[in-house]
């Protein structure tokens, strides 16, 4: 008795599995509840950004007061007198257009809301988008999977535009792959695609420059990794127009430049940053850690076990469907490429730092990108039944779950973020608040999600903080007038090193703020004279400089 099927048992039972998995529209109730409960899923996902007050998700506060400053800036000649703004083409520009259409309509912290919620209806779409697509697999499992995956660390960091960046290479990944399998086959498509391709690129470029670097190095392992290399590496000329938008805007921005009035602020800052092995081991649960729960770390772990799982079988029976393949089933083709695709970007994750310069967490986002590629390589028709029902009837369990935990821990996080609306509403408008987030944690989520409370000063009327970034990203420069400048230079809100008062300029400032945990009775080293404090909220304390002498005859503030 033979255990090894012949090719025509396997063609039938592939064929079946197709039928079963691949229909756009499915027939049965049980996948008719599984794409409703995928439905159901996603807008509970997006809601976790709009039903509670407090943000948690560390850059969106800062995002939002960054948006109504620009929306104003040309009003108000307070924030022109210490800032420049200088918006170009560049690799944000899709996330500051975005920001403003939102701002006119929802108002700048609907904005950040309405940007965070995008990766979440993007990236499982994104996903579903390219396995139907490129194995024409319709599976409502692995778009909760990437629902899963739009809920991690890189969320709670509120990383909004990289995550929005990362779909959108997931969309234009795939269509290079259909390009180089068109290539492969000589069809008429081929043009029309590689067409698309150079429009899809620049796009790319301007959503996340990140995403666009990696999205370079993936169309050139793909080119190697299967298919009529030769002919596929001719096609790279479809890259030409977003490669030369990237160097153009890369000689516009160099470092030793900055716009008319304004202060440059990045020479030597850009060194790289260097973690240990353990460290950058640790990053691989970071796909879908939010919390510090456990459960959403346990979530991840398993999540690499149905991925790896998945990738071995379809692995066993690559050989067996390369034999069989015809030019309607470029399959092993892409699922050559995919895995090249992966194997290049653990090598990347392994070889670069975990910063450079202001641009943190440059290893970290890779991970997600790992996982992604995957699922997108995995072929349901390769699966036994065990792996089938897992990717089908566990990965929305597991997405349950992980929206669960968040959901809890966003309602316990209001108690922690108590106050800040109330201390921020006492600072006149027109003052220049110094932020120093002694204590930027929370007990429920990782990350730091106080850091940025600050800029929510901005989204109520204009003021000057601390911290704000100074690059092509947010568009906006210091003036030589802009207190931030006078900073110690190791100050960064996100690693507060608060060694003495000293170390800082009060007289530059008008007010100061504080963050601790709300049970703390008392600061670690006494205020100055010259502070007052105006209020305590929760974690929130409020100073006062009593005598500023660095103010600006036009920066006078209303009484």
């Amino acid at each position: 008795m033979t255990t090894e099927a012949s090719p025509a048992h396997s063609a039938a039972r592939a064929l079946d599995a197709s039928r079963l998995t691949s229909s756009p529209g499915v027939s049965s109730i049980g996948g008719a509840v599984q794409w409703f409960g995928l439905a159901a899923a996603m807008t509970a996902g997006a809601l976790l950004f709009w039903v509670f007050d407090a943000l948690p998700f560390m850059d969106l506060p800062a995002h939002a007061g960054l948006i109504a400053m620009r929306h104003r800036f040309d009003t108000s000649p307070f924030e022109q007198h210490y800032f420049v703004y200088a918006p170009h083409l560049g690799p944000y520009s899709l996330f500051r257009w975005l920001g403003e259409m939102f701002d006119r309509v929802m108002g700048p912290v609907g904005a950040v809301r309405a940007l965070a919620t995008l990766p979440v209806i993007a990236t499982p779409l994104a996903l579903l988008l390219a396995r139907r697509r490129l194995h024409g697999e319709a599976s409502a499992g692995f778009g909760y999977v990437g629902l899963i995956l739009s809920f991690g660390l890189m969320t709670v960091f509120g990383f909004a535009s990289y995550l929005l960046g990362e779909a959108c290479l997931l969309v234009t990944l795939t269509l290079w792959l259909e390009l180089l399998v068109a290539v492969d086959d000589g069809s008429p498509r081929a043009r029309a695609l590689e067409i698309a391709a150079a429009l899809a690129t620049p796009l790319l470029f301007v959503a996340h420059g990140h995403a666009f670097v990696l999205f370079l190095v993936l169309a050139g392992v793909a080119c190697l990794a299967a298919g009529e290399r030769a002919r596929r590496l001719v096609r790279l000329r479809a890259l030409v127009p977003a490669i030369a938008l990237a160097a153009w805007v890369a000689w516009d921005e160099r470092a030793s430049l900055a716009p008319s009035g304004a202060v440059a602020v990045s020479e030597g800052k850009m060194a790289p940053l260097f973690e240990s092995v353990l460290d950058k081991l640790s990053l691989l649960l970071t796909p879908t850690l939010m919390t510090r729960s456990g459960i959403d770390a346990a979530v991840g772990v398993a999540t690499w076990i149905l991925l790896i799982a998945g990738l071995v079988a379809t692995a066993r029976n690559l050989g067996t469907e390369t034999k069989n393949e015809t030019k309607s089933d470029a399959g092993p083709r892409h699922v050559r490429a995919l895995l090249a695709c992966m194997a290049a970007v653990i090598v990347l994750f392994l070889a670069l730092p975990h910063a450079v310069g202001w641009f943190g967490f440059v290893d970290g986002r890779l991970v997600p990108l790992v996982l992604l590629l995957g699922l997108m390589a995995v072929r349901i028709r390769s699966l036994g039944p065990s792996l089938r029902f897992a990717y089908a009837y566990v990965a929305p369990t597991f997405a349950v779950a992980v929206l669960l935990v968040n959901y809890v821990a966003s309602h316990r996080f209001q108690d922690e973020a108590r106050g800040w609306r109330e201390v921020l509403a006492q600072i006149p408008p027109r003052s220049r608040v110094l932020n120093l987030p002694i204590d930027p944690n929370s007990d429920f989520f990782t990350g730091h999600p106080f850091v940025h409370y600050d800029k929510l000063l901005l989204t109520l009327h204009p003021a000057v903080v601390s911290d704000v970034w100074f690059h092509q990203g947010t568009a906006l420069y210091p003036r030589p007038e802009n207190p931030a400048l006078r900073l110690p230079p190791e100050y960064s809100s996100s690693d507060l090193h608060f060694t003495a008062w000293s170390d800082y300029r009060l007289e530059d400032w008008d007010y100061v703020l504080v963050r601790t945990r709300p049970s703390t009775d008392q600061l670690p080293l006494p205020v100055p004279p010259s502070l007052t404090l105006v209020d305590r909220r929760g974690g929130f304390w409020l100073f006062q400089e009593t005598a500023p002498r660095g103010a600006d005859p036009t920066s006078v503030r209303s009484p």
